[in-house]
């Protein structure tokens, strides 16, 4: 059996923020943190942190030597949920574990002294065969090929990983994902007819990734989980809307609200 991921913040403040992508902006993130005032305070951000495009000797520089203390004084820890403008790899657990930054495998429970918060990552690029041309141009042209797109991409929906809950007695009041529910706004992403034309399969998999968070909240609320608010990035805009009972908040980049 699976073990659970969870990580227990409850000697920590209560005050919990919701952040849009990053896209890698990691400074003008704590920029806003201080300009905002907010201090005592976990901020969660909803996927496309920007984890991936640089080697990892980049991000550990940055965050020991400029964003360390900032978020230390400030008492705020960043959790990083993975969206698709991330690397895989960096959500092991492991490659991002700082005393204020990490970032969450998927399926993480964050347990805060009021809530349980389920964070999933993933989402599917409208623009990923135009990255995978750029990234076969760099290689043709000799040059230093980061990747620009990741083929796991993907929301992952695994069932087993819910069980888990059940089996741990785990009630879950909030979710953090990177893309949202079929019924959720908005209904496309923007400029996705003109990259359905180049990508057969782009339409497709983006209404089975909807369909997908669609089944997860179906779950949660099929098996009693008294789910309250649900939080997502990835389509560059801001929206709350109620769904059953359940308020979604379509979070803006770098746009910040309250747990």
């Amino acid at each position: 059996m699976n073990a659970m991921q969870w990580l227990d913040l409850s000697e920590r403040s209560d005050n919990i923020i919701a952040c849009g992508d990053v896209h890698g902006e990691f400074e003008a993130l704590a920029e806003k943190i201080a300009e905002y005032g907010i201090s005592d305070a976990t901020v969660v951000v909803a996927g496309d942190c920007g984890f991936g495009f640089e080697p990892w000797c980049f991000y550990d520089r940055l965050y020991r030597e400029r964003l360390h203390t900032r978020l230390e004084q400030a008492n705020v820890l960043l959790l990083m949920v993975r969206g698709n403008h991330d690397d895989p790899r960096y959500f092991d657990g492991e490659m991002i574990d700082y005393p204020c930054m990490k970032t969450l495998p998927d399926y993480t429970v964050v347990h805060t002294r009021s809530h349980n918060i389920l964070c999933i990552g993933g989402a599917v690029s409208v623009d990923r065969n135009f990255r995978l041309s750029m990234m076969d141009m760099h290689r043709m042209q000799g040059k230093r090929c980061l990747p620009l797109y990741w083929r796991d991409e993907a929301f992952l929906y695994d069932e087993r990983e819910l069980v888990i809950l059940t089996d741990e007695d785990v009630r879950i009041d909030t979710v953090v994902t990177h893309s949202a529910p079929s019924f959720c706004p908005p209904a496309a992403k923007r400029d996705l007819e003109h990259f359905c034309a180049g990508d057969e399969w782009l339409a497709d998999d983006i209404r089975h990734e909807r369909r997908d968070l669609e089944r997860l909240y179906r779950w949660l609320t099929v098996h009693g989980h008294p789910l309250h608010a649900w939080y997502y990035g990835h389509y560059h805009a801001s929206a709350t809307t109620i769904h059953d009972g359940t308020i979604f908040h379509l979070l803006d980049i770098m746009e910040m609200k309250g747990i």
